[in-house]
């Protein structure tokens, strides 16, 4: 009997050190950050199409080919105008098929030749090819140097905010387990507008003025938390 209440006893001392051995020595906190920046569309593109139609398939055709290497070689003379060619399609159409159009599509883009690609747009309006499309974008060096910028600030916040809460919780932050950058996001960015021909007897450029952008970065981490 008295063997029995010395275990009993000591089976009782030695439960709350038990416990205190089987408590978690960690907590881990999951939480994310944002960072946002609204930067200005610094990259100009435009799209132009050179168009024919007539009864000839042949005549159609070399009349489209004429006018695509003639805006073609003036877009080339333009220092800081990016030039290429988008699709070339052509097809049938009437009610019996009797007339033939085709049409290539000209990309352009500028940043800091934007003025300059606006009046040959101009130029080429005149010519008699038709403004498909004309926007503003954010360019992919400032997008990529913004996306640094913004994760290293959401990286902060993040750090910041998990001292913060630990100390709410009465612990102390001993570091992250896991980060996750996300990439930004774009939000109310310009989009492509449809744009009419100009009149062959007018060269005024169209008229484009950039947007702001919003660009937005999100990080997540598993942060660890310790008994002081």
């Amino acid at each position: 009997m008295r063997r029995a209440a010395l275990l009993a006893a000591a089976l009782a001392l030695a439960a709350p050190v038990a416990m205190a051995q089987d408590a978690p020595r960690e907590t881990v906190l999951k939480l994310a950050e944002s960072a946002e920046r609204r930067v200005r569309a610094d990259e100009l593109h435009a799209s132009l199409r050179a168009e024919a139609q007539g009864s000839s398939v042949a005549a159609v055709q070399q009349a489209v080919n004429r006018a695509a290497q003639a805006a073609l070689e003036r877009a080339r003379a333009v220092p800081g105008v990016t030039v290429a060619t988008g699709g070339y399609h052509t097809w049938r159409e009437g009610e019996r098929l009797q007339t033939w159009r085709a049409m290539q599509e000209i990309r352009l883009s500028a940043t800091e030749a934007a003025p300059a690609l606006l009046d040959l747009v101009g130029e080429l309006q005149a010519q008699g090819l038709a403004l498909g499309g004309l926007t503003y974008r954010v360019s992919r060096p400032l997008e990529r140097r913004t996306r640094e910028e913004l994760a290293a600030e959401a990286l902060v916040a993040l750090k910041t905010r998990a001292e913060r809460l630990a100390g709410v919780l009465g612990l102390g932050f001993a570091g992250f387990r896991e980060v996750r950058v996300d990439l930004p996001t774009r939000e109310g960015g310009p989009l492509p507008r449809p744009m009419a021909a100009a009149r062959a007897d007018s060269a005024q450029p169209p008229a484009a003025e950039p947007e702001e952008v919003l660009l937005t970065a999100t990080v997540e981490g598993e942060a660890i938390l310790i008994r002081r």
